[in-house]
């Protein structure tokens, strides 16, 4: 795994490109589960969103990071 990425020159941690995935991909999904009423079951909206993230952010890590 390397730890740095390159963009146009500029190395950034590859967990920041990592965040920014999951934080994509949780915004869909929140827009997609408010639209289907999910949060209606939900104790605390935040904190759920919270552990969602977490899920997708490491989901994404080992997706992104994986050495072929």
């Amino acid at each position: 795994m390397n730890p740095e990425i390159s963009i146009f020159g500029v190395f950034v941690p590859s967990i920041l490109v990592c965040a920014i995935v999951a934080y994509l991909g949780m915004a869909v999904l929140s827009r997609c589960l408010r639209y289907a009423g999910v949060y209606r079951f939900v104790w605390h909206q935040s904190l759920f969103n919270l552990a969602v993230f977490v899920c997708l952010l490491g989901l994404s890590v080992l997706l992104l990071t994986k050495d072929y």
